[in-house]
Order: structure tokens, then C-alpha cells, then sequence
């Protein structure tokens, strides 16, 4: 048949097939880089996963509310291949639990490393009123009663730090500054089981006792809350009307 029709309308004939196959050549081209960099993508996107790892040395016993104030733990990128068997993402999981071992910087963090510890019904008993290190023993916990205004409820809460203000016969002079809720109203202290109350109890050094006790009976007494990091220290100024308004 093709020796009957003329060397031009074969030539016409077969432009279209070739054409076809080419286009159908390059589409499959195309779909095949497409599809490997698609498999590519989804490979990196999947070759790690978010975990928790310590930051700085965390030692046994330590509340996981005080690591996550103090920075010592962050959502770090870690090779699928090298993440821990059971580690934690979420810091939730940790919430009320202490570590029960030492934990060192760059370790990941899993469900076993954090974990409830009996806690006793007395406050007495509570690790944070003790205290850490060279200071242990040389605090007292005190009751002090505020509105919220005053307090600053319920935003100021059980293992935060307050500036203690005081104000009398017109001055308003800082008491102390960095000073520990050990139980906000109606909270429980941090490890332990112990009746809550509608004031806020305080962690005190022994000598500032007398003082915080006066202030609360004689005094109007108020709070700034610190934030849990990277605060600066209070300025001690006295502010009366003499110097209420700068310059």
C-alpha cells in the first residue's frame, strides 16, 4: 500500500506518529524526575523526628516544672535512626513528675526518665520548702493573705517567683525580691499532697521571717511577677510623693 501513495503523503503520514511518540517519550521523562523528586522529599521530610533534650544537667529529684522554667530541656531535630526508644516530644507527658536519675546535656528525654515520687500529706515534708544545696534547711514557708489585685490571681501560681513590694505611711519600698510560691490559693505545693488554702504560701529565709510577718499585719503588702527567665533584679528605690514623678 505504501508503494501506491506518493513518497510525500508518506512523509506527511508519519510526521504526526513520531511527533506522538516523542511528546509521549518526554511526558514519561517528566512524570519519572516528578515522581523522584517527590520520593526525595518525602524521604528527608521523614528521616527525622522532634524530640526532648536536655540542655543543661538536671539533677535527680528535680521537678519537670523547675527544667522547663529554667530552660533546661528543648524540642530538638534528631535523626530518625538515632531517636531513643520511648523518647518524649511533648513536655506535657512530664507534668507534675520529677527526674529519677541525673540527667545530663544532649541526653534525650523519654517516659522513663521523669515519674511520679510519693508524695507526703504534710508541706513540711516537701522537697521546695527544704530547699537546694547550701541553702537547704533555712527557709520557712509563711501565709500571707492577698485579693487578687494584690496578688496577682490567678496568673501568679505555684512555682512562680514575686518581687515583694511594701507599702506604709505613704512609701512603697521593695521587701524582697525573687521569692517562691511554694502553694498559690487553692494550689497544692509542688510534691506534695498537702490542704490547700486560699493564701499564698511562701518560701522565706529565716531572717526575712520577722519582717514578712510585720509587714503582713502593719503594711499593704504587693506582687510583681517575675518572669521565669532572664529576669533582672528589682530596683530598691523607695517611692514616696516627693519622687513619685521622675525628674
Amino acid at each position: 500500500m505504501d508503494n501506491l501513495l506518493p513518497k510525500s503523503m508518506l512523509g506527511s503520514s508519519r510526521r504526526p506518529i513520531i511527533a506522538g511518540a516523542a511528546a509521549l517519550i518526554l511526558a514519561t521523562i517528566l512524570l519519572l524526575v516528578y515522581l523522584s523528586h517527590y520520593r526525595s522529599s518525602v524521604k528527608s521530610s521523614n528521616s527525622t523526628a522532634s524530640v526532648l533534650v536536655a540542655q543543661a544537667f538536671v539533677k535527680k529529684g528535680t521537678s519537670a516544672l523547675e527544667v522547663a522554667q529554667q530552660g533546661k530541656w528543648e524540642i530538638t531535630p534528631i535523626s530518625k535512626d538515632d531517636v531513643k526508644l520511648g523518647a518524649v516530644a511533648d513536655a506535657a507527658v512530664f507534668k507534675g513528675q520529677v527526674a529519677l536519675d541525673d540527667i545530663y546535656p544532649g541526653q534525650q528525654l523519654t517516659a522513663t526518665d521523669f515519674g511520679a515520687t510519693p508524695t507526703s500529706t504534710s508541706l513540711s515534708a516537701a522537697p521546695e520548702l527544704l530547699g537546694p544545696g547550701k541553702t537547704a534547711g533555712s527557709w520557712r514557708a509563711l501565709a500571707i493573705p492577698l485579693d487578687s489585685s494584690h496578688g496577682i490571681s490567678p496568673q501568679a501560681v505555684t512555682g512562680d517567683r514575686v518581687d515583694v513590694y511594701t507599702q506604709s505611711a505613704g512609701t512603697m519600698s521593695l521587701l524582697m525580691q525573687n521569692v517562691l510560691i511554694l502553694a498559690a490559693p487553692n494550689q497544692a505545693a509542688a510534691n506534695s499532697a498537702a490542704p490547700t488554702s486560699g493564701n499564698y504560701i511562701l518560701r522565706i529565709p529565716i531572717p526575712m521571717v520577722p519582717r514578712f510577718e510585720f509587714a503582713a499585719d502593719n503594711t499593704t503588702l504587693w506582687f510583681a511577677l517575675r518572669p521565669q527567665k532572664g529576669a533582672k533584679p528589682a530596683t530598691r528605690t523607695d517611692i514616696n510623693s516627693s519622687n513619685l514623678v521622675p525628674g
